[in-house]
């Protein structure tokens, strides 16, 4: 907020402020007031306010949608209590739409129809503006891009003021139809999820042994119990019971590329789950059971699966 004051000369008092001129610097502006220092006072903080009030206006024309996506990065995501690992998806979501023709459009000029178009061209894919071919995003990334217009275009509302409505609220997530053959006799397009084999982990298995990589270990857990890297690496001994046969996931280790630190908090969905664990020769008695998509257990060294508590 710019700051002022009041000056008396003769019988008058005098108001003067400090404005920003074209070239960006500061520069005294005065005006005369009047014989009472309260009226030119109030006259100070009007002009002020004026003053304001067609710099911001000025500014808010000049913005970009790329300019307001800093700022929502900086003001509202990062101090907010999303999860580390959001807050880096969203940056890197937030870098690519940068990189489009959207990002450098000014936000007064964004409507609905720009920003359907743009979402559709992600969806269905097209032809770049340098002439290269975009192929069509996944669910998973338009959900992510969506969710990132989303919150910005609130944000450029309230609490920024930089525009008075959401187009974004007025565009629709158009997916592409999946083309399958009813008729095939392959079961091969069954699992959407891609997972690699048993054969591939016992050769990435060999090659951690013989490289004697302390990532072996967390790179077992994780492929029999199906726990994320970042819930193995957050595994302490009072989590596993191996009496019982089972281990608990409480906490969750991840990144902070803000603070550039390790950290550990709560799990994806802040949920304490149990996860059961069987021998080779028990899993003989067990019918074979999918784990979440990843693989169908077998006689392996260790069997497990999750349930939540």
């Amino acid at each position: 907020m710019a700051k002022g004051s009041v000056r008396k000369k003769g019988k008058k008092w005098y108001g003067r402020f400090y404005i920003e001129d074209e070239s960006g610097r500061k520069v005294q502006k005065e005006f005369a007031g009047t014989e009472s220092k309260a009226e030119t006072e109030a006259m100070l903080r009007k002009a002020i306010a004026d003053y304001e009030e067609k710099q911001f206006v000025g500014k808010a024309e000049n913005i970009t949608v790329g300019d307001m996506l800093d700022m929502w990065v900086e003001e509202e995501l990062k101090p907010g209590n999303l999860s580390n690992g959001t807050v880096m998806s969203y940056q890197g979501t937030v870098n690519r739409i940068k990189q489009y023709p959207i990002g450098k459009r000014k936000l007064k000029t964004v409507t609905a129809d720009h920003l359907q178009a743009f979402i559709d061209f992600l969806s269905y894919g097209g032809t770049n503006p340098d002439g290269t071919t975009s192929k069509p995003m996944s669910k998973g990334y338009m959900l992510l891009f969506s969710a990132v217009l989303q919150n910005s275009f609130r944000f450029a509302v309230f609490p920024k003021k930089l525009i008075t409505f959401n187009p974004m609220q007025y565009v629709k997530l158009r997916g592409r139809k999946q083309e399958t053959d009813i008729f095939s006799d392959s079961e091969e397009d069954t699992s959407s999820i891609p997972t690699i084999t048993h054969e591939q982990f016992q050769k990435l298995e060999e090659f951690l042994k013989a490289k004697d990589n302390p990532a072996l270990l967390p790179v077992q857990i994780a492929y029999y119990t199906g726990l994320r890297i970042g819930e193995v690496c957050g595994l302490t001994w009072q989590d596993i019971n191996l009496e019982e046969q089972y281990l608990t996931v409480r906490r969750s280790m991840r990144y902070n590329g803000t603070r550039h630190t390790t950290e550990v908090g709560t799990t994806k969905r802040s949920k304490v789950r149990t996860c059961l664990l069987y021998t080779s020769d028990a899993a003989d008695e067990l019918p074979c059971v999918n784990l979440g998509g990843r693989r169908d257990t077998k006689k392996t060294d260790l069997i497990a699966w999750d349930t939540e508590t």
